[in-house]
């Protein structure tokens, strides 16, 4: 599974994966894979331990809030729901390149290269999790790029639409 936390106003994608001995494998933006151990300790809190035993993270989560303790520092964020992320500008949406933070099926694509659009306006419509995603402009302009087609399979990440400000 994937997670968008953001802290000190930087966001950072955290792709967590369950191994079949209990133990995880946790990369952050796309770097290595990490090994590491977790231990429930209450009802949303770890201890986190790498897989050499020197480094353990204590981590809490309270909705969307999220405390860590890391080598005796204090870390505080807050965990992005993707969806919302994306569609609040996210992911580089604010230079006018929409993408979309999780894997899906492109279900519509309302534009083509050329068109003049509005912000707010919806350009893709990706679904994901039984759910339809609606992709809008966060800026007036017109369509420089379309990434996608109906009907194809996507990758998080994927690039959808850019804008070009008009």
């Amino acid at each position: 599974m994937t997670y968008e936390i953001r802290v000190g106003g930087r966001t950072a994608s955290v792709e967590v994966r369950k191994k079949t001995d209990g133990t995880y494998v946790v990369s952050i933006d796309g770097g290595e894979p990490r090994p590491v151990a977790a231990s429930q300790v209450g009802r949303a809190e770890w201890v986190l331990t790498d897989d050499l035993g020197r480094r353990k993270v204590a981590v809490r989560v309270a909705g969307e809030q999220l405390t860590a303790q890391v080598d005796g520092h204090g870390v505080s964020g807050e965990i992005v729901d993707p969806r919302e992320h994306a569609l609040d500008g996210g992911g580089g949406a604010a230079e006018g390149l929409i993408r979309s933070p999780m894997p899906g099926a492109v279900a519509r694509v309302l534009v083509k290269v050329g068109d003049v659009v509005h912000a707010g306006q919806v350009l893709v419509v990706v679904e994901a999790m039984k759910m339809e995603n609606e992709f809008r402009s966060p800026i007036d302009g017109e369509v420089v790029e379309v990434g996608v087609a109906a009907g194809t399979t996507i990758e998080g990440n994927t690039m959808l639409v850019v804008v070009e400000p008009r």
